[in-house]
């Protein structure tokens, strides 16, 4: 802070000190005895600052110094709100973590949670075939190695909306849930911890939808499992880590040769019957999402 001068009474130095303000350079005054001294805060603004006194004892009823007060007034009072804002923004980074998962992000644990439940239901003969009719994308009959069901998703339409996401809780190996649970965890728990639960859970919805029914319309309703939304989540991640900076969004590379590697090696068949529509209407809607959403907001602050 450097001193720049001083003036004879309080009014002049408030005013000046309001016009200084109005100039995007902060200054303080400190009275004494029989005067009042400026002080600059910023060593870059103290030339002009100088300057701009000269020109003010010269003629301290000069128009352009009139209204400034309100002006400095406007200023300062914007300057709190966005202080206070930046408070409220604020978080106690210990005692978030120290919350457990399921608090910090209950939509990714009720994913996981219902994912593990059914498929533990599904390990008793009495009660799989049973729920996986109440969670498939429609009502289906089984006739030896032949399935019959109606295309035009009559259980959807007479009120069972459900059934467009329920599938994504259907798994049919261990190796199937662990993959889907770990990648759930990661990419989810990123997610809500970034962006919050509310729009976890409407990414979780947009991507759904699409893929179960890109699915369904290709091979029939025998497929299930989170994989089209875990492609979903990630390729919502992977568009905000490329071209939102602000987002504070990381896609380690290596996770995206896995993802990517997974996705093409499924399409060829060696691995057996996968979701692969899923996969790829999963991905590209999060993809979407991702990117719009990241130039609407740089639209949004051009204006």
């Amino acid at each position: 802070m450097r001193k720049i001068g001083s003036l004879e009474s309080g009014q002049q130095a408030n005013m000046f000190r309001d016009y200084l303000l109005t100039k995007g350079i902060d200054v303080t005054v400190e009275s004494t005895s029989d005067q009042w001294t400026v002080w600059v805060y910023d060593e870059d603004h103290v030339e002009q600052s100088k300057s701009e006194l000269d020109e003010f004892l010269k003629n301290t009823s000069a128009e352009k110094y009139q209204g400034v007060s309100q002006q400095a007034e406007s200023i300062r009072e914007e300057k709190i709100k966005k202080v206070r804002e930046n408070q409220s923004r604020q978080v106690d980074v210990r005692e978030t973590w120290n919350r457990p998962f399921t608090s910090r992000c209950p939509v990714t644990s009720l994913l996981i949670g219902i994912s593990v439940v059914v498929f533990l239901f599904m390990q008793s003969d009495e009660s799989k075939t049973q729920v996986r009719q109440a969670l498939s994308i429609c009502s289906f009959q089984v006739s030896g190695n032949m399935i019959s069901y109606d295309k035009r998703l009559v259980d959807v339409r007479e009120g069972e909306v459900w059934r467009l996401v329920t599938p994504i809780f259907i798994h049919f190996s261990i190796m199937h849930i662990v993959f889907n649970c770990i990648m759930t965890y990661q990419l989810g728990g990123a997610i809500e911890a970034n962006r919050g639960s509310g729009r976890l859970l409407l990414l979780v919805l947009l991507t759904a939808i699409p893929s179960n029914l890109a699915q369904f319309y290709w091979s029939g309703p025998s497929f299930g499992g989170l994989s089209g939304v875990v492609y979903g989540m990630f390729g919502y991640m992977w568009m905000k880590s490329k071209f939102d900076p602000q987002s504070y969004f990381f896609v380690p590379p290596n996770m995206v040769f896995i993802l990517i590697g997974w996705f093409f090696l499924c399409m060829t068949g060696f691995v057996g019957p996968v979701a692969n529509m899923a996969h790829g209407f999963g991905l590209g809607t999060g993809m979407a999402i991702g990117v719009a959403t990241t130039f609407l907001k740089q639209a949004g602050k051009s204006r």
